[in-house]
């Protein structure tokens, strides 16, 4: 920027001198200002389409001498500092005006903001010239905004610099939060530098000192930190005062970093002062943690943390990383303590922390807690296969997902020890139940007709019978475990999903099994799936069985494996042929499709690392879909499950092995294998021994293995989707959340599940009675058993939702800690599926928030439901 120091002329105010003549109707001519005789600029400069010849003149003779050596200029530009006197009339009338302009900045300033008078705030300070050329020197291209009622205040000359040159927004308030913001922007810094290169140290000084005013009662503070260049620590700084500040009284560690934090602020910053600088950058973070930009404010803010040595406060944090880090650390001291109470109170304190839900180590964690829970339960003997089988599809399948989810880890290794003891414990109970289920397995499961229903049944008993009343998708997913099973279905008909419902039948309290055919191969369990009798074979086999038990049946349909499936065209997601079954729900009423993610995950990647979502299936998402989009019912099943290789296994090469996990009956089945005899042992004679526990192989190391006897690998999921609604002219019901208790939340013994040792069918589609519920004498009878409750549900008569209902949930938030519940868990106290628990809760709530006080209301989150106990004693007229 080229300016004269005496008398303050530069290129800007030369250039607003001409724009002043050519608003006075000038074209071209002289302008003549007083200023010191002395030009270090360009001779000649652009100015728009014309051209300006600058001089400096000493005397009125080099005035005359530059007038007639005027060359093609638009515009001469005399600097002089003579007085009218000395140049007399002839050359004033050679002038614009005939007079000699001033060549006060503010003028050109006030020109450029459209305006009549100058806020003296702007003119009066000190080096108020400076700050008048650094406004005319990055006067953007479109002009400044005309200046509100013709006066130019401070407040619109530097709003209007800091939202055309900082980034600030246009249309808002410069408020704290706005500043805040901006402060940490990652291009602030380079566009500072911009500004002060062009505009000078006077401008960005006087900017930076207004928006820290903008700011309220941190702006103090705000003036020291912009000072030192250190806008970024703007934010993080509040989240650390704050901290420190609300734990000063009863800190030393908080009252001395307090004094260490001192100097980058300039001095001590009120408690009240604190809390305010803090509401504001946690607004702020909450924000950009919203729009994933947080990161560098909280890894600083937990820099400053440490500088001032103050990490062993960070647990106190929610919103620091750190705070964050010493919560997991501390749940995991207590998940080493096995204290349910410690750890679910630890497990609340990790959930409550902002950076909860975008932290990979949270969910690894909450698979722990799950596992723990569980590890805290009762843990009956089950002597018969029916028990064993509803076992693991009820409660180990989530076992597993929670051990896979678990073993998954995190990066540091205190919390590492943690996990891996948790999933020791988890493991050494599971191998327990399996060993449990291989013994019950040889005594009945080889049999023509065990207790539990064959997979070779499932076809002619359930899956045809259905599709005489309704249209449907049988998707057969090779080599899905129930473990999987749960996790496709909480994908698709889950809390958060709404175009799919899981399905029971009328008498049946949970989701299906079968039993696949031993060994617990594709050649021999999906051929007797397929073709509705015990035989092996491949894929000619399966699809000429298909055909002949729909022509038995009456029933037409089709059967799709891998090759048919990947013959889409360009930019459909179906092939022509499939679509076409699917869409042809009144020819053919079965479809059915063979998907081979699962089974492939085995071999060729790892399915202990994969999230078992629609998405993980190649072909699921889009057959779901337009299986919805025409109304069929689907079916979802698998021929056989598997076990994960966590190469903590055991080879044991066994000749003439079948499989991994199966070989001959040649010499006794060990401790951790089974020997199977019977009709249905489809492989050496009818007679094999199976690996039961889950680390022994037979053959070269996979990414998992099928063919033994443990529940993972015999116990196959039968699951019934239907699209929204279940069709009316099917005996089946909308089902519950079928996660057991535990996976939602803590589990009290009132509510824990009672397994009674005798003989009970597997919950399956065939047959299954319901239970009776259990009543409890607690704080739930006596709410329904009141005036108040009766009176509420006479006058809300219609309510859909039954007194057991209301008391089940009752009782499941009265059970656990802040009586609080998520959405899942109630909608399984409810017995509702997820996707009407806010239907349900909404009858509920007529019934208990008498006279509209919120006895039961979702919290500010949407993500749980919780009880007022107060409230309720007071609402219901009994005390504690």
């Amino acid at each position: 920027m080229t300016t004269d120091a005496a008398a303050g002329v530069s290129v800007h105010v030369l250039r607003s001198l001409v724009d002043d003549a050519r608003n006075q109707a000038y074209r071209r001519g002289v302008i003549a200002v007083r200023a010191h005789p002395q030009w270090d600029g360009p001779d000649t400069l652009r100015h728009g389409d014309q051209t300006v010849q600058v001089v400096a003149c000493a005397s009125s003779l080099a005035v005359r001498s530059a007038l007639r050596r005027r060359g093609n200029a638009d515009w001469l530009v005399v600097l002089t500092d003579r007085p009218d006197e000395d140049l007399g009339a002839s050359l004033l009338a050679h002038f614009t005006d005939c007079r000699v302009r001033r060549a006060d900045p503010w003028d050109a300033v006030r020109s450029r903001f459209a305006a009549r008078t100058l806020d003296p705030a702007l003119t009066t300070v000190a080096g108020h010239r400076d700050l008048a050329h650094g406004l005319l020197a990055v006067t953007p291209a479109a002009g400044w905004p005309p200046a509100p009622a013709g006066t130019l205040t401070r407040a619109h000359a530097l709003r209007a610099v800091a939202r055309t040159h900082l980034g600030l927004p246009p249309d808002d308030e410069v408020d704290a939060v706005t500043v805040l913001l901006w402060s940490c922007d990652p291009q602030v810094p380079s566009r500072l530098a911009a500004l002060r290169a062009a505009a000078g140290d006077a401008l960005v000084g006087v900017l930076l000192d207004w928006l820290a005013e903008r700011a309220g009662p941190i702006a103090p503070a705000l003036r020291t930190l912009f000072a030192a260049g250190a806008l970024g620590d703007a934010v993080p700084l509040g989240l650390v005062l704050g901290l420190l500040s609300a734990h000063a009284v009863d800190s030393s560690v908080a009252r001395d970093a307090l004094i260490r934090l001192e100097p980058r602020t300039g001095g001590p910053v009120p408690a009240s002062v604190a809390v305010a600088w803090e509401r504001e950058a946690t607004t702020v973070t909450l924000g950009l943690l919203a729009d994933g930009g947080a990161r560098t404010a909280l890894a600083r803010g937990d820099e400053l943390l440490a500088a001032v040595q103050a990490q062993s406060l960070a647990a106190r944090s929610g919103l620091l990383r750190a705070g964050l880090t010493d919560r997991l650390e501390q749940l995991a001291e207590d998940l080493r303590g096995a204290s349910p109470v410690g750890v679910e109170a630890a497990w609340g304190a990790v959930r409550s922390h902002r950076l909860a839900d975008g932290d990979r180590r949270v969910p690894v964690f909450e698979a722990a807690v799950r596992l723990q829970r569980w590890l805290a339960l009762p843990d009956p003997e089950l002597p018969s296969l029916a028990e064993s089988v509803r076992r693991h599809l009820e409660t180990d399948a989530y076992v597993d997902v929670a051990i896979n989810d678990a073993a998954g880890g995190v990066g540091e290794a205190g919390l590492a020890d943690s996990l891996g003891r948790v999933c020791t414990l988890a493991q050494t109970r599971r191998a327990a139940h399996d060993r449990a289920f291989a013994v019950a397995l040889a005594r009945e499961g080889a049999q023509a007709e065990p207790p539990v229903p064959g997979l070779e049944r499932l076809l002619p008993d359930v899956v045809l019978p259905l599709a005489r009343r309704t249209p449907v998708l049988l998707l057969v997913l090779d080599g899905m475990s129930c473990a999987v099973a749960a996790e496709i279905v909480g994908d698709v008909a889950g809390a958060t999903a709404q175009d799919w419902v899981e399905a029971l039948a009328e008498a049946s309290p949970g989701r299906a099994a079968a039993l696949a055919v031993l060994p617990t191969l594709t050649t021999h369990s999906r051929t007797s799936l397929l073709t509705g009798g015990l035989r092996s074979g491949a894929q000619d086999a399966e699809r000429a069985g298909y055909a002949e038990l729909l022509r038995a049946a009456g029933l037409k349909g089709e059967l799709f494996h891998k090759k048919p499936l990947e013959q889409g065209a360009l930019g459909a997601t179906l092939a022509p042929d499939v679509a076409a079954a699917l869409d042809d729900v009144t020819g053919r009423p079965l479809v059915t499709a063979v998907l081979n993610s699962v089974d492939d995950a085995l071999d060729r990647s790892n399915p202990a690392g994969t999230v078992w979502d629609a998405d993980a299936v190649k072909h699921l998402r889009p057959l779901l879909e337009r299986a919805r989009a025409v109304g069929r019912t689907v079916v979802l099943t698998s021929d056989h499950g598997h076990v994960v290789e966590r190469r903590q296994g055991t080879l044991r090469p066994a000749a003439g092995m079948s499989s991994g996990r199966s070989r001959p009956a040649e010499g006794e089945a060990r401790d951790d294998e089974v020997l199977v005899d019977g009709p249905r042992v489809l492989a050496h004679g009818g007679r094999a021994v199976l690996a039961v526990d889950e680390a022994l192989r037979y053959g070269p190391l996979k990414a998992g293995y099928h063919g033994g006897g443990s529940p993972a690998e015999v116990v196959v999921p039968v699951v019934v989707l239907v699209p929204g609604v279940v069709p009316a002219a099917t005996p089946l019901r909308a089902a519950p959340p079928q996660e057991p208790a535990w996976w939602w939340g803590p589990v009290s013994d009132a509510a824990a599940p009672q397994v009674v040792p005798e003989p009970a069918a597997v919950p399956t589609l065939f047959d299954h009675p319901v239970p009776e519920p259990s009543a409890a004498a607690s704080m739930a009878t006596r709410v329904l058993d009141s005036a108040t409750y009766r009176a509420a549900r006479a006058a809300a008569a219609r309510v859909p939702v039954t007194d057991d209902a209301v008391h089940r949930l009752l009782l499941a938030l009265l059970d656990v800690p802040d009586s609080r519940l998520t959405v899942p868990a109630v909608a399984q106290a409810l017995g509702e599926p997820p996707a009407r628990v806010r239907g349900a809760v909404s009858s509920v709530q007529r019934l208990l928030n008498v006279e509209g006080y919120p006895v039961l209301s979702l919290d500010a989150g949407g993500a749980a439901y919780v009880l007022d106990v107060a409230l309720l004693r007071e609402q219901f007229e009994f005390g504690a």
